[in-house]
């Protein structure tokens, strides 16, 4: 029966494996490496569980079994990653592998490898293909980190790299990237790419690294949904409470709106975006009905106040949860600040959101045959 698979992770450390990895047998690398994918990052927050997460849908949508491995986390018994593909993006009816959380490293550097083998065992026995969700390059301390590496040489896996665009990204820095793994890279990924500099990361990026012989598959631009927050998100970030029993609470705000005195009519004005959050005062019957004919996923009410009985009653049919602050509009639309630090990948839209960016940027046929 087609399904994914999964194990859990325990907690990143720095620890040098390289003197462990001539002494383990070849034939553990052999039988662990045929089907092991890892994708790997330059730094925290490129986009790993994004792409992890639509691969794993499309294979298993395609009758594939498939495996998912995050064998260390900073966070390991509340791993967000690990209990989001767990939860959310398993096929129904499909198994898991038993297997038991790993525990925190001894020191003993075999201790740790020994264990990584045997899970990647476990599930290359049960899958098709095995996606690791592996280590940044690049720590969030910002020091440069080689378990990924090495963890590619103990699995013998073939390797995808994922490159956040940022300044300073240029054919050299992405050459020292990929060289400690580039007779296992199978394509090299730049997400996060400013649409205003397409032509210039197309023709000054891609096209001579693939000159040089790197497998570029292409570059994801930057998305405004990939970056939304959820309704809870927002009532968390901005201490409010809910007006009536709250629903939709995990629907994805792109864009927030400030309900004053608009030149627009309603309709025109809050009805140009969808996944939209409107911050108007609390006795503004008007405007909240205006908002609630648009796509608005919540109603952020402002001045300590509840909304009319009517408006209560057309968010409860819309499924458009109210939220209520103490302070005034502009103060909490100032206090947003910071709010799209907390966007994560940990949603089943943006899954859909993210493998669509992949169908319309990347190489998929090369991905593809590369995973055959």
């Amino acid at each position: 029966m087609p399904g994914t698979w999964w194990i859990r992770a325990f907690p990143t450390s720095d620890w040098p494996i390289r003197s462990v990895i001539e002494s383990l047998p070849l034939v553990e690398f052999l039988e662990v490496g045929v089907g092991v994918i890892q994708v790997i990052s330059n730094r925290p927050g490129a986009g790993k569980t994004c792409l992890i997460g639509a691969l794993l849908s499309n294979l298993t949508e395609e009758g594939n079994q498939a495996g998912y491995y995050k064998p260390f986390s900073s966070s390991p018994s509340t791993d967000l990653d690990v209990s989001f593909v767990s939860r959310q993006l398993l096929s129904e009816g499909s198994s898991l592998v038993p297997i038991p959380q790993l525990m925190p490293s001894t020191g003993e550097t075999s201790a740790i490898s020994q264990p990584v083998l045997e899970s990647l065992s476990a599930l290359g026995a049960a899958t098709g293909i095995t996606l690791v969700e592996g280590p940044d390059l690049t720590l969030a301390e910002g020091q440069a980190s080689s378990i990924a590496v090495d963890l590619a040489a103990i699995a013998d896996s073939r390797v995808i790299l994922m490159v956040q665009y940022g300044r300073g990204l240029d054919v050299d820095a992405v050459e020292l990237l990929a060289e400690p793994i580039r007779e296992r890279l199978i394509g090299l990924v730049v997400n996060h790419s400013p649409i205003h500099r397409h032509f210039e990361i197309a023709h000054g990026l891609i096209t001579p690294l693939r000159h040089n012989g790197l497998p570029v598959l292409g570059a994801i631009p930057e998305d405004r949904f990939m970056l939304s927050v959820t309704v809870q998100q927002i009532i968390e970030h901005l201490n409010g409470t809910w007006v009536q029993a709250p629903e939709n609470t995990e629907a994805q705000v792109d864009r927030f709106l400030i309900g004053g005195n608009i030149m627009d009519s309603g309709p025109s004005y809050f009805g140009r975006y969808s996944n939209q959050a409107v911050i108007t005062r609390a006795e503004r019957p008007d405007i909240q009905m205006a908002s609630l004919m648009g796509e608005t996923r919540c109603l952020v009410l402002t001045g300590g106040e509840g909304p009319t009985e009517y408006i209560r009653v057309e968010a409860r049919k819309k499924g458009v949860p109210l939220i209520s602050v103490a302070g005034g509009t502009i103060s909490t639309a100032e206090a947003l600040n910071g709010l799209l630090e907390k966007a994560n990948p940990h949603s089943r839209s943006k899954v859909r959101r993210f493998s669509s960016l992949m169908q319309e940027h990347l190489d998929l046929e090369a991905l593809n045959a590369a995973l055959d």
